[in-house]
C-alpha cells in the first residue's frame, strides 16, 4: 500500500475571486459559471448555459481552464460553504461569478482533477470546512481559511484509478436520472 501524503491546499492551488457583474450584463454574451452551477455539480457541465456580457480582458482574467476548481465563497450556513465543482476541460471565453472562488493548479502530477472533485465533497473534507469556517451573518470562504486547509492524497496513479471509477459511476447515475425524469414526464 502506498503512503498518503499531506499537502497544504494553498501550496497546490492559487485562489482568485470571480467577476463582479451587473444585471445589464446577464442573460446574453459569453458562457458564464454561476454560483448554482458550482453548488449543484461535482463537475462543470459540458456547456455553461448561463450567459454574461464580458470583455476579452475579463474573459482572460476570469478564465476557466481544465483542472480549475470552483468553490462557493459565501453561504447562509457553514455546512453549505465551499461546495466545489471541477472543470474537466477549457471553456473558451467563459467567466465565473463573483460568488465563487477559482482555485487554479500550480503544479501537475500531484492532484488528479476527477479524484479531487469527490475528495472535496467527501465527509472528511466537508467536516474540515465546517471546523475552519467562521459564521457572522453569512459563512465565507476566503484566503485565511484556504491557508489552513490540507489535502491528504494517495499517489497520483491511485488517485487516477479512484477518480476515474467514481467519475464513471457518477456519469451512470446522471444518465439514469435523465432516463427516470423522461419516463416520469
Amino acid at each position: 500500500m502506498n503512503e498518503i501524503k499531506k499537502y497544504k491546499f494553498c501550496d497546490l492551488y492559487d485562489m482568485a475571486s470571480g467577476i463582479s457583474s451587473t444585471k445589464g450584463q446577464a442573460g446574453h454574451g459569453a458562457p458564464f459559471l454561476s454560483f448554482g452551477t458550482v453548488f449543484n455539480n461535482y463537475f462543470l457541465p459540458e456547456n455553461l448555459i448561463d450567459k454574461m456580457d464580458t470583455t476579452i480582458e475579463e474573459q482572460n482574467t476570469f478564465s476557466i481552464k481544465k483542472g480549475d476548481v470552483f468553490v462557493t465563497r459565501t453561504s447562509e450556513t457553514i455546512d453549505e460553504l465551499a461546495m466545489s465543482s471541477v472543470a474537466l476541460k477549457d471553456y473558451p471565453n467563459a467567466t465565473y461569478s463573483g460568488f465563487v472562488k477559482r482555485l487554479r493548479p500550480k503544479t501537475t502530477g500531484i492532484v488528479y482533477d476527477k479524484f479531487l472533485a469527490f475528495y472535496l465533497r467527501s465527509k472528511l473534507f466537508r467536516k474540515t470546512m465546517t471546523n475552519n469556517a467562521t459564521m457572522t451573518l453569512r459563512a465565507s470562504f476566503n484566503e485565511d481559511i484556504f491557508s489552513f486547509l490540507y489535502l491528504y492524497l494517495p499517489p497520483y496513479e491511485e488517485q487516477k484509478k479512484i477518480g476515474d471509477l467514481l467519475y464513471n459511476i457518477e456519469m451512470k447515475m446522471l444518465a439514469n436520472k435523465k432516463i427516470n425524469d423522461n419516463l416520469a414526464a
